[in-house]
Order: C-alpha cells, then sequence, then structure tokens
C-alpha cells in the first residue's frame, strides 16, 4: 500500500488529535523527501519501513543498526 502526506498518520495512529496528524504527515514527507531513490525510512515504532514513494516495503532495516554512520566515524 502507498501512503503519502494526507493519510499516513491517520493510517497507523488513529486516536490522534488533527493537528498531531497534521505534524505526522508533514514529517513523513520531509523524511520520503530526504531519501535517496533507493532508500528507505525506517519507523520502529510501528515495525514498518516504507520507500521513497510512501510504500510499505520490507522491514530489514528496522532491524538493522549497522549501517547507521555516527558523526565520531566521520572525521
Amino acid at each position: 500500500m502507498k501512503y503519502n502526506e494526507t493519510n499516513w498518520s491517520q493510517t497507523f495512529f488513529p486516536d490522534l488529535e488533527q493537528f498531531e496528524h497534521d505534524t505526522n504527515n508533514q514529517w513523513f514527507k520531509i523524511m520520503l523527501d530526504g531519501l535517496y531513490p533507493d532508500g528507505k525510512l525506517g519507523v520502529p515504532c510501528l515495525n514498518k519501513s516504507f520507500n521513497k514513494l510512501g510504500e510499505e516495503v520490507d522491514n530489514e532495516i528496522v532491524f538493522r543498526q549497522d549501517w547507521f554512520i555516527l558523526k565520531e566515524d566521520i572525521v
């Protein structure tokens, strides 16, 4: 299923207030916009991952932490 900035929060957090949905949906859009074309956005509290198009994809990224690059590692 494909999600976007108008339905993501309402789908996964149905009990929130509208202003909370607005904030969550804006966050989701910003995060997707920042992904590389083949990137994935992991959302651990949902145990789900999404691609740049907002489609739910395999969830390996939520469980793998070795792909994180720490600021100290860059220096």
